[in-house]
């Protein structure tokens, strides 16, 4: 099933190079944390954030004149996070990989001279490529854990600016924050794990436009 998410992406990408105006591309640094609540309905206290990286390779095209855009990528995220129990001195740290099918809408709110002014929103379903979890000195491989080993359907949405260096070449920097779905536990009764995904992006990139 992986694999075949993965070809469909690269395929649906191509396809659409011949109809999108832009190429994006953009990397930047994510705050990651988990939002974790056991079968008791406690949370970690001393849960904390990490700081992460993330890269997106897509395209963008005009829905409506020069207000309403659409984007179609895809994206390599790292989530990740720390944490302790003072009562049984265990110490917490999990980093994971997914790679990602996105789609988007930008809207631009205003412009000043060569500075545009945008908010965005940003739909995404992530599976997991590689991932550890350390429990004291012991490490364990998260890809295969019911837990983690599933799609992970994330929304974002933030705010962006953009200027133009030249005719074919705009520069943007981006803030995206969101929270993925709650990842389902591979427990079945009522009072189960619960797990949410928290990231807030910080980055830049380019959109280089593909026709004159």
């Amino acid at each position: 099933m992986k694999q075949k998410i993965i070809i469909f992406s690269i395929f649906l990408t191509t396809c659409l190079q011949a109809f999108s105006q832009q190429l994006v591309v953009e990397i930047g640094k994510a705050i990651t944390s988990f939002d974790y609540e056991n079968s008791q309905g406690s949370q970690l206290d001393n849960l904390q954030s990490t700081n992460q990286n993330y890269m997106y390779v897509g395209y963008r095209t005009k829905v409506f004149k020069d207000f309403i855009f659409a984007s179609l990528g895809t994206n390599y995220s790292t989530y990740g996070a720390i944490g302790s129990d003072n009562v049984l001195n265990n110490y917490f740290e999990w980093e994971t990989s997914y790679l990602g099918l996105n789609v988007g809408l930008d809207f631009r709110i205003f412009k000043i001279k060569k500075i545009n002014f945008y908010v965005k929103s940003m739909f995404s379903s992530e599976f997991i490529i590689q991932g550890t979890q350390t429990l004291n000195d012991t490490v364990y491989d998260l890809v295969g854990a019911d837990d983690f080993d599933q799609t992970n359907y994330f929304f974002r949405a933030g705010t962006f600016i953009d200027y133009s260096i030249s005719e074919h070449i705009t520069l943007f920097f981006q803030y995206m924050g969101g929270k993925s779905k709650q990842l389902r536990s591979s427990v079945s009764n009522i009072d189960q794990e619960k797990l949410r995904l928290v990231s807030h992006n910080f980055g830049f990139g380019l959109f280089i436009n593909l026709k004159p």
